[in-house]
């Protein structure tokens, strides 16, 4: 009985979350609360028993690079690397959809993808609309970039941080383990984009040109102090992620040190500081934490990882597998960061041979492609839409121009997404069959 209130609990709360994104952390908050009470009325679930089950290194990792990344896209850098990349361009459709693509990644290295999309998509929008080329698979093309860099690293994402503390990994180990692959479905995703656009004949849309001459990219000012503090702070990170496996200080502890260094210089104002932190992201995951944590105590994810065993019958590469199209049919619904909660109790039971880290690159993996197949999964895609409607509602002239192209719609973003978390899932599970050996 317990186990069943404390499951309806859970789908309750992001069944919440799923109708209303806006206060996702409070609805959290809200669910973790509740289970917690529920647990100590029953015996199954005390307080400290909440406690431990949250990754606080986790939350000293999203805290550190939250920090170090409000101090660089703070600096202008960012903003300054995406408008000179969409001038090389010159105004070609294709060149535009690649360039912008790869930058999206490389800067998804190290920023989650919210930061990544929060600058790279008013660029796409100014140099498309200006150049008569129809932004929204442009913009697709993005989304699912930063989520391929978010996958890419420990740091670039929070469900590799997830992962990193649950599974004691190492920032090379997902160097390792996860950029190899994610560079592959990187290159596929531009042949697909490539193949499906042709001759980008079909994505020019009409545009006033009196506005297309008078709309030129904004260059940032980049402030050279905060850049210098960014990139010495940054590097001196990235070294001591790649030292800390010999050194066997975990990683998480490092990036906090560099994140209370990077607030210290940043110059936020106060009503700044609180996201500089990463502070919603840190209260949605330490309460998803606490929920998780309740369903294990409950023994519903004991029982998936017993089902799981059952019906793959000890073979390792498919259960393997099985946990990484099951990663990525979640994560379409509820987002990388909790299917990464969820599951990552079930990899850390599996012990495969060959590889002995597969189980963790297949649940990466899998999340990442759930991630690629529609908004609701996708960390930046709301934030993406709500940029283009805003866009187009600020420059009413563009009205006619976006209506003559390609909607960006829940449905328009399924039709690329879709496919290609297909096309990922397939490619994922040739890579994890050849790593369990």
């Amino acid at each position: 009985m317990i186990g069943l209130l404390t499951l309806a609990v859970f789908v309750a709360t992001f069944a919440v979350i799923y109708r209303w994104a806006e206060g996702s952390h409070l609805a959290v908050l809200a669910g973790a609360a509740a289970l917690v009470m529920i647990g100590t009325i029953s015996g199954s679930y005390t307080p400290v028993m909440a406690l431990r089950s949250v990754y606080f290194e986790t939350l000293a990792l999203i805290f550190g690079m939250a920090a170090i990344s409000a101090l660089l896209a703070r600096s202008g850098v960012y903003a300054y690397l995406a408008a000179g990349t969409a001038e090389l361009s010159q105004g070609q459709g294709r060149w535009i959809l690649v360039m912008m693509a790869l930058v999206t990644y490389g800067i998804s290295l190290a920023s989650n993808s919210l930061v990544t999309v929060a600058v790279v998509v008013p660029v796409t929008l100014t140099v498309c609309f200006r150049t008569g080329i129809d932004p929204v698979p442009v913009i697709i093309a993005e989304i699912i970039a930063a989520n391929l860099g978010g996958a890419s690293t420990m740091i670039g994402d929070f469900p590799n941080m997830i992962l990193a503390s649950a599974g004691k990994l190492h920032f090379n180990d997902f160097i390792a383990g996860m950029m190899p692959a994610c560079l592959i479905l990187l290159a596929v995703m531009l042949v697909f984009f490539e193949r499906r656009l042709g001759d980008w004949k079909g994505s020019e849309i009409p545009v006033d040109p009196v506005w297309a001459r008078g709309e030129a990219l904004r260059h940032s000012a980049i402030d050279r102090r905060l850049l210098s503090y960014g990139l010495i702070i940054f590097g001196v990170t990235v070294a001591g992620l790649i030292l800390a496996g010999p050194l066997k200080v975990r990683p998480g502890w490092i990036a906090f040190v560099a994140g209370v260094t990077a607030l210290g210089l940043g110059r936020f104002r106060d009503d700044e500081f609180f996201s500089a932190c990463g502070g919603t992201d840190i209260l949605f995951y330490g309460g998803l934490f606490v929920m998780v944590g309740a369903l294990t105590s409950v023994g519903i994810l004991d029982w998936a990882v017993n089902w799981l065993e059952g019906i793959t019958a000890a073979h390792d590469r498919v259960r393997a597998i099985l946990l990484m199209w099951m990663a990525a049919a979640v994560t379409i619904f509820v987002g990388g960061g909790t299917s990464a909660a969820v599951f990552a109790p079930v990899a850390a039971t599996l012990r495969l041979d060959g590889d002995g880290q597969a189980a963790w690159w297949a649940l990466a993996l899998g999340i990442m492609a759930g991630s690629v197949a529609a908004l609701p999964g996708a960390t930046a895609g709301s934030l993406a839409m709500t940029q283009y409607s805003g866009f187009v509602k600020r420059h009413p002239e563009l009205a006619s121009a976006a209506a003559a192209g390609l909607q960006f719609t829940h449905r328009e973003y399924v039709r690329w997404g879709m496919p290609l978390m297909g096309i990922f899932l397939v490619l994922g599970t040739v890579y994890i069959a050849v790593l369990v050996g």
